[in-house]
């Protein structure tokens, strides 16, 4: 096993690289934040305090919105008057650069205070009615437009959030609520504390007129989830209505065949986000206009509850990596409509996928396109349905109870951490017991999917199929073990791999139908046509 693990690390799908982000130069353990919201217009007051530890004695680059102006930095304390600029420097992108003295292996406590017009990141306006709405909306790397720190998904560190806000708004933010202070001129401060690690996207905080409707505890033998449904207050007579009369069920339904919910509680909240869900740990953010126009589904509710497991706890090391989380999503969403619906409705939703993947003009690419600089543009059919039926084959590759430990051992193995490509292969060849680098080489690194042309002929008591891969020459041939041929009634499993491959099987007489993977585990399209 050893040697087969050397080889996963080396294949292609363990590439690590940065398209358009700072990656972490140091590792961040703990973020305490306290933001200051205004009554009216866009400026905020923050007071951002991490503790580090230290990888080198290289100085901290932090990225923020050059928009914002840093009012004072202290490293473990010191500085408690403004610093003279040579102790720190403003970086020309925006940001703060931080000198230091110490090494590798130290810890570092830096703190800076900033003020300006929130114009990204973090979203102020007032929703149809005229009231006012502040909602976080961080993704991709949108977070550094209202906090200073590293804005990649490996900077992964525990939370604590401190938001004061006048006190007719209710306030919403990652983690527990710990308190609420009451404060001069009618404001309150609101106190928060997410103990698990996060990525930066998930750092949120939320502030409306809001109503919130609770949903009993579920799975309370693995680890009892309380959940709310918050809404704006004209919607919540219908909070438990349509796409969230089943989320119990559905944190149920992945705590048991995932693992236990990694938070210690899980809210679906109405807001402004720009997506149609955004996972935030412990507080989903659903876009308002769709919930309160009826067009928020189940499906979508489903997706960002997954997300919670992966993407969440268990988050891409790096962008280009970003199936482990959209893709997780899209399949355990589909997986949820098996458990609820049947596998008619599964069956029905992966043929959607497979169709979305047909379209698309992302199917030119790989699903790992190293050469992808557009974060936005990672959010392709290539990470949604593509990468779904990657899981989808190989749990018909490896079987249903090889391919659940594999899921469970790769959650426990990662969570509140970071993986890659390589990670999620090695952990999946041990569950099935042998290497799958080939099939991951294939399904991550490969454009396109296999279109298959059947011929077949009848004669002297012999029955001839030849299978023909047609796609375009530039997305290679893939590789079908088990592939399933349905003839008249009876199934045979067939390995087809490279450019063609014929099967020759003993029959009386010629077959009335021949039809290609009539259980739906490959992603491909197919042709089935008699010859003479």
């Amino acid at each position: 096993m050893i040697l087969s693990l050397l080889f996963l690390l080396q294949a292609p799908f363990a590439a690590r690289t940065d398209p358009d982000s700072i990656l972490p130069q140091h590792t961040p353990l703990h973020h305490d934040l306290t933001i200051v919201l205004p009554d009216t217009g866009r400026h905020i007051l923050g007071v951002l305090t991490t503790t580090w530890l230290l990888r080198s004695d290289k100085p901290l680059e932090l990225e923020l919105d050059s928009i914002y102006r840093i009012v004072r930095v202290l490293t473990d304390g010191k500085g408690e008057r403004r610093l003279a600029r040579a102790e720190y420097a403003l970086l020309q992108s925006g940001g703060v650069y931080i000198p230091h003295a110490k090494a590798a292996g130290d810890t570092l406590r830096t703190t800076i205070r900033y003020h300006g017009d929130a114009r990204n990141g973090l979203i102020i306006r007032t929703d149809s009615a005229g009231r006012r709405t502040i909602f976080a909306d961080n993704w991709p790397d949108r977070a550094h437009d209202w906090i200073p720190l590293y804005d990649h998904p490996s900077a992964k560190a525990s939370v604590t959030l401190h938001v004061e806000a006048a006190g007719e708004l209710q306030v919403v933010a990652t983690g527990v609520l710990q308190k609420i202070d009451s404060l001069p001129r009618g404001r309150r401060l609101w106190h928060f504390e997410q103990a698990e690690k996060i990525p930066p996207y998930g750092i949120v905080i939320g502030a409306a007129r809001l109503a919130m409707t609770p949903v009993p505890p579920v799975a309370c033998e693995l680890r009892c989830v309380p959940q709310a449904i918050v809404t704006f207050p004209e919607d919540s007579a219908t909070a438990v209505d349509g796409p969230f009369r089943r989320v119990g069920d559905m944190v149920e339904f992945f705590s048991r065949y995932i693992g236990p919910f990694p938070y210690a509680r899980l809210s679906h909240v109405q807001s402004t986000t720009m997506f149609g869900g955004m996972e935030n740990p412990t507080a989903i953010f659903y876009d308002g206009a769709a919930y309160a126009n009826r067009r928020l589904s189940e499906a979508t509710v489903a997706h960002e509850t997954a997300h919670q497991w992966f993407g969440d706890a268990v988050t891409q090391a790096d962008w280009h990596h970003l199936w482990l989380s959209e893709g997780f999503a899209t399949y355990f969403s589909a997986l949820w409509v098996r458990h609820a619906d049947g596998d008619s409705a599964f069956r029905r939703t992966m043929r959607d996928d497979l169709e979305q993947v047909v379209k698309s003009a992302a199917t030119e690419r790989p699903i790992l396109d190293m050469a992808a600089t557009d974060l936005m543009g990672l959010l392709n059919t290539n990470n949604y349905p593509k990468a779904s039926w990657a899981l989808h084959s190989l749990r018909g590759l490896i079987g249903d109870s090889a391919f659940q430990a594999g899921i469970r051992a790769y959650y426990q193995t990662y969570r509140d951490s970071t993986a890659l490509s390589s990670d999620f292969a090695a952990v999946m060849s041990a569950a099935a017991g042998q290497d799958l680098t080939w099939y991951f080489t294939q399904a991550l690194t490969q454009p396109g999917y296999p279109r298959l042309a059947v011929t077949w002929k009848h004669t002297r008591g012999m029955l001839i199929l030849t299978v023909r891969q047609t796609q375009p020459a530039a997305w290679g041939t893939y590789r079908l073990p088990g592939l399933g041929l349905l003839i008249d009634g009876s199934v045979v499993n067939v390995d087809a791999a490279g450019s063609e491959t014929v099967i020759r099987l003993p029959r009386k007489q010629a077959p009335r139908s021949v039809v290609v993977d009539p259980d739906g585990w490959w992603l491909l399209q197919a042709t089935v046509e008699r010859v003479p």
